[in-house]
């Protein structure tokens, strides 16, 4: 099976764009489409991806991610089905603690415990049984079917959640080897705890990225969203586990984070993410100095890449990325 080359959509214009985005991806070869959801922030992500299954025929089609805080478990069921159902099968539920989402309505992100009940919750109502969720019996009165759970995780224990009971696994820990090898040996650790094998769990990779001819340049305009992963490093990651040096300067850069220019290339605080921060966060540069850092990340483990495009020209993105890097891996697969 090849790896899977798949993109971040963060819906910041007109979701219309957003969509001609997905076209493009599917024609070229890229296997699947995640829509960021952060109502304060983005364009709503189940509205876009509605639009993205009338338009796109084999992509993937998944939520990048959301979150059992804003949405409650029941909503969360009824929104993936529809999904699933307009794109004839070809829906995947990504979802995480909460982040932007979240802080910018000044509450906090869901804990564990409560993910992993939504988890149950969802997974049976939508296998067409009844659940039960804060003492409430609820159920959908409509014909589903469960679709595949990726779990956006990037701290140890929320990891280890993943390798226990998720389908799949986004993390969002960087491009550093001994970054990608932390999140894998907590994965493995959970899934061993749950008596599965690795190899159950679809292990895919959120990278901030670009690559262009000119190098330079590309490392200049993925500097935003490496600011919004390296945030997320900074708050799970256990500082023992990163790089030497990392932490301090990514808590220079999160001191100053502004959650409204949440992943924006045009963010201030994206002026802080040092050479430091972005070559152990993201893959930038040309397509010479990229191709080893991914062919890398897959020797360590890693079955598949979701790509946000956050740069100023994100169809130019698309077609290095599918000419210079994607054939080297073979085919992908949903």
């Amino acid at each position: 099976m090849g790896v899977s080359f798949e993109i971040g959509l963060l819906p910041q214009g007109p979701v219309a764009e957003l969509v001609e985005l997905a076209v493009a991806a599917e024609e070229l070869g890229f296997r699947g489409v995640w829509v960021a959801d952060s109502q304060s922030v983005f364009r709503d992500a189940y509205a876009a991806l509605a639009l993205c299954a009338a338009r796109t025929s084999k992509v993937r089609l998944a939520t990048g991610v959301t979150n059992p805080v804003t949405r409650h478990p029941a909503v969360l069921a009824g929104s993936i089905a529809t999904l699933d159902e307009l794109s004839g099968g070809r829906a995947t539920l990504g979802i995480g603690l909460g982040e932007s989402s979240v802080r910018t309505l000044g509450l906090r992100p869901a804990r564990l415990k409560e993910l992993e009940e939504a988890t149950q919750v969802i997974r049976s109502l939508l296998r067409g049984d009844t659940a039960t969720y804060q003492g409430k019996e609820i159920r959908m009165a409509w014909p589903t079917r469960p679709v595949p759970i990726f779990f956006a995780a990037s701290g140890p224990k929320s990891l280890q959640l993943a390798g226990r009971i998720a389908d799949g696994v986004l993390f969002q820990v960087g491009s550093d080897p001994a970054l990608v090898n932390y999140a894998l040996k907590n994965i493995r650790l959970g899934a061993e705890q749950a008596g599965r094998k690795l190899s159950d769990i679809r292990l895919y990779a959120r990278l901030a990225c670009a690559v262009a001819a000119d190098g330079r340049r590309a490392r200049e305009e993925v500097r935003g969203y490496a600011a919004a992963a390296a945030g997320t490093v900074f708050t799970s990651v256990p500082k023992q586990d990163m790089p030497a040096g990392l932490w301090a300067e990514i808590k220079k850069m999160k001191e100053q984070y502004d959650y409204y220019q949440h992943a924006s290339s045009a963010a201030a605080h994206k002026e802080l993410v040092t050479d430091r921060i972005l070559d152990s966060i993201a893959i930038a540069g040309t397509p010479e100095e990229a191709l080893p850092k991914f062919k890398a990340m897959v020797t360590l483990g890693v079955e598949g890449f979701v790509l946000p495009l956050s740069t100023t020209q994100p169809k130019e993105l698309l077609r290095t990325l599918a000419e210079k890097i994607i054939p080297h891996f073979g085919s992908g697969s949903v």
